[in-house]
C-alpha cells in the first residue's frame, strides 16, 4: 500500500516544478528572449520534466514495479488533464494524443529509474 503522504509529496514536486518553470518561461517570453516556437517547446519540456520527476519520486516509495508506478501516476494526471480540457472545451486532436503518449513514456521512465535507484542503493548496503 502506498502512503498518502508520499503521493502528495510527488504531486507537490510535480506542481512546483511546473509552476516555477512556467513562470520562468513566461518571463523569458515577456521580455522577447524566446520566440513562440521556442516557448511552446519549453512548455512541453516543462510538463515532461515535471511528470518524470513526480513519477521518479513516487516510485522510490512503492513496492510496485517502476513501469506500473509510472503508469498509475500518469493515469491520475491524465484524468485531471482530460477533465480540464473538457472544462475549457479544448479539442482532442492528434498532437494532444502524441503529447499524452510522450508524457506516459516519460512517466514510466521516471518510475523505472526511481525504482532502479532504490534497488541499486539497497544492493550496495
Amino acid at each position: 500500500m502506498i502512503n498518502i503522504k508520499k503521493i502528495i509529496t510527488s504531486v507537490i514536486y510535480t506542481i512546483l516544478i511546473t509552476l516555477i518553470s512556467l513562470i520562468f518561461t513566461s518571463i523569458l517570453y515577456y521580455f522577447n528572449i524566446t520566440s513562440d516556437k521556442l516557448n511552446k517547446v519549453l512548455i512541453y519540456l516543462t510538463s515532461i520534466i515535471s511528470m518524470f520527476t513526480g513519477s521518479l519520486i513516487l516510485s522510490k516509495y512503492t513496492k510496485k514495479r517502476g513501469i506500473a508506478c509510472g503508469s498509475l501516476y500518469f493515469t491520475g494526471w491524465f484524468v485531471l488533464l482530460i477533465l480540464l480540457s473538457l472544462v475549457f472545451k479544448t479539442d482532442f486532436n492528434l498532437s494532444m494524443f502524441i503529447y499524452f503518449v510522450i508524457l506516459l513514456i516519460f512517466s514510466m521512465l521516471g518510475g523505472i529509474i526511481g525504482k532502479n535507484f532504490i534497488e541499486e542503493k539497497n544492493s550496495t548496503n
